[in-house]
Formats: structure tokens, C-alpha cells, sequence
């Protein structure tokens, strides 16, 4: 909407007003938002890295090889006590002999037929402190307690355990007797005496552990 108005002077003249209100520029307001923006977003990256500290890696543990065989002989306490003789029978007792057992012939394995994969890279893993166990050997076993058929029962037991896994336990008296330990590391080492049908005492011990096995040596053996 336009309006004349009338200026006095040497020569009268009508000048054109507008009544419409001054449009901002809209290039500068795009500039002051878009440097706005782009000072919250450095803002914002800047409070979110934050310190963290570095755990350090746990020492890998490595168990060593056992250099016991698997099963050995060892000698007899040399303890015998007089036990009843075991009660016979004179009755023959036949078991029948199993049915042969035929087995049916294997299949031909298929024939399968790849291509070799490509390899994908292995990524590089930081070295860690490697910690040596050794295997426990049976002979290092701890001693049973020797057994007894003495009259009244006179024996007891014990149970030890821990949060990290290890743990001991244990009876003596009567005619039997056992004891047994475990690490945190998975090694476990034990032994146990008993009274044969001759009255002989037997002394068995065992050790095991995640890379030797188990492995025992016993005074019963053949």
C-alpha cells in the first residue's frame, strides 16, 4: 500500500512512500544458523571423549608336560591285617556267550569337491605374559592316612574350599582312607590306601591336570 505526502518548498512535488516493513536478509541469517549449529555439534564431540583408563591383560598360564608314564608301579606299605576269609561257593555259575555282533559295511564317504578358501588376514594380537605350571606328578601325591578295623570306629573328615576354585578334602579311619587337592591353576593330586581280601593295605595315587591327563601309580598293580 502506497501513500502520497506533500513537501513544502521552491516547487511543489509528491514523493512516493512505502508503508511495507524492511525484509531482512535472508543470506546473513542462513550464515549466523549454520555457524550456530556447526558450534553445538563441536560441543557436543569435545564433552563426549572422555579418559579411560588401560586394565592390563592377565598372564596366560601354560601347563608343562608330565615326565611320569601314565601308570606305574609302586611298593606296598607293608601293613597286613587278619581279615575273615571270603566265603566261596561251590555252584557253578554259566553266563552265555554274547551274540555275534556283525557290523554292517560302511558307506562309500562322498566325494566332495571345493575350491580353497583365500586366507582372510590374521590381525595382530598384543603379546601377554605367558606364566610356566607344572604338571603335578602322581608320586608327589599327598600321603593317605592308613587304614584301620579297629573296634570301636575311630576316623574323621575334613572339606576346605575357596572362591578361586581350589580346594582339599579328606576321611581317615576304617578300612579305607582318602585325601585330595586342587590349585587354582586346575591341577589336582590325591591318594587313597585300603584293605585288600588278604589284609594287604594298597596305597593308590593319582594327579591330573588339563595338558598331562591323569595318571596314577599304585601299589596293586599286576
Amino acid at each position: 500500500m502506497c501513500r502520497y505526502i506533500r513537501i513544502s518548498g521552491s516547487s511543489s512535488r509528491h514523493h512516493k512512500v512505502s508503508s511495507s516493513p524492511v525484509q531482512p536478509d535472508v543470506g546473513t541469517t542462513s550464515l549466523i544458523m549454520k555457524t550456530f549449529i556447526v558450534l553445538v555439534a563441536a560441543m557436543a564431540c569435545h564433552a563426549s571423549v572422555l579418559p579411560y583408563s588401560v586394565v592390563p591383560s592377565a598372564p596366560a598360564i601354560l601347563h608343562a608336560d608330565s615326565l611320569s608314564p601314565p601308570v606305574m608301579k609302586i611298593p606296598k606299605p607293608g601293613i597286613r591285617f587278619n581279615v575273615p576269609a571270603p566265603v566261596t561257593y561251590s555252584r557253578q555259575v554259566v553266563v552265555p556267550a554274547p551274540a555275534p555282533v556283525i557290523a554292517a559295511a560302511p558307506a562309500p564317504a562322498p566325494v566332495v569337491s571345493y575350491s580353497a578358501p583365500v586366507a582372510a588376514p590374521v590381525p595382530a594380537i598384543p603379546a601377554v605374559p605367558v606364566a610356566i605350571a607344572a604338571a603335578p606328578e602322581p608320586l608327589q601325591a599327598p600321603e593317605p592316612p592308613m587304614p584301620s578295623i579297629g573296634e570301636p570306629f575311630v576316623g574323621g573328615q575334613f572339606h576346605a574350599q575357596d572362591e578361586a576354585g581350589q580346594y582339599s578334602f579328606g576321611h581317615w579311619g576304617g578300612p579305607n582312607t582318602r585325601v585330595e587337592t586342587r590349585d587354582h591353576l586346575g591341577r589336582t593330586a590325591g591318594s587313597f590306601a585300603y584293605i585288600d581280601p588278604v589284609g594287604d593295605v594298597q596305597v593308590r595315587k593319582y594327579a591330573a591336570a588339563p595338558a598331562s591327563g591323569f595318571k596314577v601309580a599304585a601299589s596293586d598293580l599286576p
